[in-house]
């Protein structure tokens, strides 16, 4: 009679033994930072474009206290017609081998009033490389014309630049969690708003520029033009937070298993560059073993299939195989 045979796959186990956790590249909820009128630059590596006007602040009790201290772009008259608050976050995705990063906030657009006429004006949270160069951006636009969140993949001076229209709105004087995730290796991106998707698999930057993450900005730019045209709306921020995320490994596509022409049990898979590889065996699916001759196997240097042969002969009441799959060191 011949002997059961059985491979027991489980996403769930590759996941526990073959991946990294998530590398936290920066989180600010801004209850540390000075409380007042520009101090929102200069203070835990962000650097401001304007740090006279008070058009950036960190403010205690807006909603009530609820969030703690934010961080506020806007209100005031501002020294220029574009106004950028900056962290710097260096991350090299191709040095790390890790290029997805997702980001994470919370803001909320207070309208304008009758002080500036009701102008109004547009906010972004833009991403630039490490030369400063504009990679994306994601536009909440408070002006009448061009109301709600728009999205653009890069400068537009460069050829190839597209703002596109998301087709939903915010609502003033609420709060909102705005989430993404950025594929630099693709160069594509998606993000939501409450929950909602914005785009989803959008180009990231479409004027071929250096795919680094340099730095992520909030920026305010006057829609009319210059400083002395303000609106008095201003955005406000709280818990940013970004981060990595462990790309999935690649499921172990088994090619066969079965008895070769010695009656021996032969698996055959494909192996992936960048994981290593372990056959281990089992007599009841709980107590599992990894003590088989030629067992493991080292990482291949491209696409290809391994072969494992259990010679060791029949046993009693069956046996049961499972193919481990770990990250190369």
């Amino acid at each position: 009679m011949a002997r059961p045979v059985s491979i027991l796959l489980s996403l769930l186990l590759l996941s526990v033994l073959g991946t990294a956790r998530a590398e936290l590249l920066y989180f600010t909820d801004f209850d540390e930072f000075p409380e007042g009128d520009n101090k929102w630059g200069n203070f835990d590596g962000w650097q401001a474009s304007d740090n006279t006007s008070g058009a950036q602040a960190i403010v205690a009790d807006l909603l009530g206290g609820a969030l703690g201290k934010t961080a506020t772009l806007g209100f005031n008259r501002p020294n220029r017609a574009l106004t950028t608050v900056a962290k710097s976050i260096n991350y090299d995705p191709t040095a790390t081998g890790n290029p997805l990063v997702t980001f994470n906030l919370l803001f909320g657009i207070e309208d304008s009033t009758d002080f500036t006429n009701y102008r109004r004006d547009d906010f972004f949270i833009t991403f630039y490389n490490n030369q400063g160069a504009p990679l994306a951006a994601i536009r909440i636009s408070n002006t009448d014309t061009d109301y709600g969140f728009w999205y653009r993949n890069g400068s537009s001076q460069s050829t190839g630049y597209e703002e596109i229209d998301t087709g939903l709105d915010f609502v003033q004087g609420e709060l909102h969690e705005l989430t993404g995730i950025i594929d630099f290796e693709s160069n594509r991106w998606s993000a939501e708003i409450d929950g909602l998707p914005l785009f989803i698999d959008a180009v990231f930057n479409g004027t071929n520029q250096a795919l680094y993450f340099g730095f992520i900005a909030v920026e305010w730019q006057i829609g009319q033009g210059s400083p002395g045209q303000y609106g008095d709306n201003f955005l406000l921020l709280s818990d940013l937070r970004i981060e990595t995320v462990e790309d999935p490994p690649p499921p172990v596509v088994i090619d066969s298993i079965g008895h070769d022409v010695s009656g021996d049990i032969r698996i055959s898979w494909q192996a992936t560059p960048g994981f290593s590889y372990a056959v281990e065996y089992s007599d009841d699916l709980v107590n599992w073993h990894g003590d088989l001759p030629s067992s493991t196997f080292s990482s291949p240097p491209a696409l290809q299939p391994f072969i494992f042969i259990d010679a060791t002969g029949p046993q009693a009441g069956g046996r049961y195989y499972r193919v481990r799959q770990t990250r190369a060191e």
